[in-house]
């Protein structure tokens, strides 16, 4: 029995060995000002009204804060950690959710909105241009379907094509979220 120990102790000892200690490189972490542009701490509800003044109803959840880790290599233990910030609103009644999200890597910001049908293959989804390290100079008072918007980022969907649904999106600077769906037809959703 001695000899299979020694094999077993041996086997180990070179399993153990071949591992290494993990080592952090860097770590890129949100500033609050980012982390505030995602403000949905909580479950909420939100109303907005469209183009005919009905009532829609949106909801959020928690915002979920991730810190990622990026691998050297696949042999690597050397390692970045970065954050990221995401949550979405859901418009069940119509049937599709704004998706929202804040990363960070190599000392850049990206800040971007996704429209999203759920359960379907992805091919309705529509990007939006991201922003690059959000600043409060990248903010603008705009005027859209006769309401004053301050202190709007303006999301647009620049990869418009014949299936596209959205023009643009307006979202507050000031933790508010998504102020305004503008819809390629003239038709709006605008927060209350």
């Amino acid at each position: 029995m001695k000899p299979y120990f020694k094999l077993t102790f041996i086997l180990l000892m070179i399993g153990l060995t071949g591992c290494c200690n993990e080592e952090l490189i860097d770590s890129y972490l949100l500033p609050e000002f980012e982390k505030s542009l995602i403000p949905y701490n909580d479950y909420h509800d939100l109303i907005y009204i469209n183009e005919t003044g009905q009532n829609i109803k949106a909801s959020t959840q928690p915002r979920i804060i991730n810190l990622e880790r990026d691998y050297r290599g696949p042999e690597s233990c050397e390692y970045w950690e970065y954050e990221t910030i995401s949550n979405f609103i859901n418009f069940t009644e119509s049937g599709f959710l704004i998706r929202l999200g804040v990363g960070t890597f190599n000392d850049l910001t990206a800040f971007g909105l996704e429209y999203v049908i759920p359960n379907s293959d992805n091919s309705e989804n529509e990007y939006f241009d991201e922003l690059i390290n959000p600043t409060n100079e990248q903010v603008v008072d705009i005027n859209l379907y006769g309401f004053e918007f301050k202190n709007v980022y303006v999301f647009k969907n620049n990869f418009l094509n014949e299936n596209s649904k959205i023009e643009l999106i307006l979202y507050s600077s000031e933790g508010k979220g998504v102020e305004l769906i503008s819809y390629i037809d003239g038709k709006f959703l605008k927060l209350k």
